[in-house]
């Protein structure tokens, strides 16, 4: 019965360590950039998720206006819900009233995003081509304005208790024919307790948007949230909404490398992302094998590494780490059965040259 508890303790452990080596949190790192259709420097925050183990690999981009009051809550929802939605490049935009309002600055602001910062991060950052762009109140205001222009090159819209009070956003929606409708970038959109001037127009929108066919578009109403309090589950909504399977579920998980790889090949056609599963979950999925009590999972140890090391390129000395834990977990022997299964596969680290497989030194 100890051997059995014991057992069970390593696999819950190995079920939820964050890693081998806990980094500290990063909030991102601030940088500016000249823009001439602002005639003006912008401030940005940018945030990029840390090395994942996965060489060349590119992230989509959350483009985050009001970034001096939005930044941390969306980073903070991120890492909340991480493993559960894509990693993302967060790009917060320090922005201010006049330059999102249609009257006034929309258009150049539009041109700056466009022209300017979409080219720029793409240049400068690991940016797949999946863009986002995401706004709170009056920013959310603008994402609503760009939703409906519909030339932004973007792929998503997320916009968190916009200002619909003054009626232009409703009266756009209205007057849009149903078929045009349908045919609009996806839209998330929600709204807090915001009080009749917010939450009339929202729920004539709503029911619009609901009632159009085919249209790719996800809404909520969080009436114990406020205004500003809404951020954080209005931001860990959409992006569930948007990604609601992209995690494997346990049974795809344990069931083997052939599984696992479809999985991430079905979301890489879905959304045009190159998906793949973190290092963290390869280090665990093959340390539960490793300690199964069957040669059925052992067996599915060394397929998973061929997986890991040869289609997605990871490093071999990510898997030795998981041999060290193991051995200084007192599990000696499912050690080395994940080192003779792991020197299977690849024989070039260090480690390999002291065990013998198959018959062969390596």
């Amino acid at each position: 019965m100890k051997i059995i508890m014991s057992l069970l303790s390593l696999i819950l452990s190995l079920l939820c360590f964050p890693s081998l080596a806990a980094e500290p949190p990063v909030y991102g790192q601030s940088r500016v950039i000249s823009s001439q259709e602002l005639g003006q420097d912008k401030w940005l925050d940018i945030y990029v998720p840390t090395d994942g183990g996965h060489p060349d690999q590119e992230f989509p981009v959350l483009y985050l206006l009001h970034s001096q009051w939005d930044m941390l809550p969306a980073i903070a929802t991120l890492d909340m819900i991480a493993n559960t939605v894509p990693d993302f490049i967060v790009v917060g935009i320090e922005s201010q009233g006049r330059e999102l309002d249609v009257q006034e600055g929309e258009e150049q602001f539009t041109q700056f995003l466009e022209k300017e910062l979409f080219p720029f991060i793409e240049r400068e950052y690991p940016a797949a081509d999946f863009r986002i762009l995401s706004g709170h109140s009056h920013a959310g205001k603008y994402v609503m304005q760009q939703w409906l222009s519909n030339t932004l090159p973007v792929s998503q819209y997320f916009a968190f208790s916009p200002s619909l009070d003054d009626g232009d956003i409703l009266h756009k929606v209205e007057s849009m024919p149903r078929q045009a409708l349908a045919e609009q970038k996806p839209l998330v959109l929600t709204m807090a307790d915001e009080g009749e001037h917010m939450h009339t127009p929202y729920t004539r929108i709503n029911a619009i948007l609901s009632s159009t066919s085919k249209f790719p578009y996800a809404s909520h109403h969080f009436p114990n949230e406020t205004h500003r309090s809404t951020k954080h589950p209005s931001m860990k909504f959409a992006l569930q909404s948007v990604f609601p399977e992209w995690a494997p579920s346990a049974d795809i998980k344990m069931a083997g490398a052939p599984s696992l790889k479809q999985h991430y090949d079905d979301l890489s056609t879905r959304y045009g992302l190159a998906a793949m599963p973190s290092v963290e979950m390869l280090q665990q999925i093959t340390a539960r094998h490793s300690v199964g009590s069957t040669a059925a999972s052992w067996a599915k140890l060394q397929p998973l590494f061929d997986y890991a090391i040869h289609d997605l390129h990871v490093q071999p000395s990510r898997f030795i780490e998981i041999v060290d834990y193991l051995t200084d977990s007192g599990y000696n022997e499912a050690s080395q059965r994940y080192l003779e299964a792991l020197c299977g596969t690849d024989a070039t680290p260090m480690r390999c040259s002291t065990i013998a497989v198959a018959g062969q030194k390596y």
